[in-house]
Order: structure tokens, then sequence, then C-alpha cells
């Protein structure tokens, strides 16, 4: 009686709870970049335009993150999307979520003498299962914190540069 109760109580119980368990397994070594501990960005800089557009690209290019477009006229970087992390969805036996981000870095004069730049991350995210993938959907305002934690990492970047 008791070797029917393990079979038929425990045993499930503990499968299920080992499935619940790895509901979001991180998959692979892809992680979010991050800030120095303290780092505060600047946003404003006394540096020429010039000088602060080759910084940016240049952290861009180091990052190997390619930019989808880049106007100096305007002051506008567009980046490609990079990998974010993955994680597969109880195992794997459900689903997997992938994400990914990208910038925009925008110039723009203050003053004769200052630069302001802001740059804004996007993160988005897909699930694929068994019956295909989802779109790509912006997930930003859900992972704020982290999308700051990107624009601080890529601030702190360029700014290595000046």
């Amino acid at each position: 009686m008791k070797m029917k109760f393990i079979r038929y109580t425990t045993l499930p119980l503990l499968t299920a709870a080992l499935i619940l368990a790895g509901c979001a397994t991180p998959v692979g070594s892809v992680k979010f970049p991050g800030p120095s501990e303290g780092f505060a960005p600047k946003q404003t800089y006394a540096v020429p335009q010039d000088k602060l557009w080759n910084a940016a690209l240049s952290a861009l290019d180091k990052h190997r993150i390619p930019a989808v477009s880049a106007d100096k006229a305007s002051g506008i970087i567009q980046t490609d999307a990079i990998e974010g992390p993955s994680a597969l969805i109880a195992l794997g036996m459900v689903a997997a979520q992938s994400t990914r981000y990208r910038f925009n870095l925008a110039l723009r004069n203050q003053s004769d003498t200052d630069i302001k730049l802001n740059i804004f991350c996007k993160i988005e995210s897909t699930m694929k299962g068994s019956s295909g993938s989802s779109q790509w959907t912006d997930v930003t305002s859900q992972n704020a914190e982290q999308a700051r934690k990107l624009e601080a990492w890529l601030y702190e970047e360029i700014e290595k540069g000046l």
C-alpha cells in the first residue's frame, strides 16, 4: 500500500515540481552588458560634435554593434538589433523566449561648446514554440530598468573614447 502511495502521489508531484522549477531556464552565454558600479552618464559634453560622433561610432564598432543608419547632418545613429539572453520555458517543452535590443542615438548642439547625447534603448522579445514563432514585440516598458542599464553602458563606452 505504501509503495502505491509513493508511485501515484509523490512521483508525479516531484516530476511536476522539477518541470515547474525549470519554467524559465536561461540558455546560452549571452547576457546584457551593464555599466560599471556607480557610473552616471554626463549626457552633455563640452567637446566638438565630430569628436563625440566619432566616439559613438567607435564604441559601436568596438562592441560589434552594426549601425543601420548614421546621418551626421541630423546627428542620428540607429543600430541593428543585438542578440540578448534567451530562456527555455518549462525546460523547452512549451517554448523558448529570445530577446534582442537596439539603440537610437541623437547628438544635439546645446550651445557653442556643449553637445547633448541622448541614447534610447528598445528591448524586444519573441516566443518560439511548436506552432512557430511570434512576432518580435517591444517589451521595453516591462524592462525599463534593464533598458536604462543598457543606455548607461553605452554612455560609459562612448565616454571612454572621449
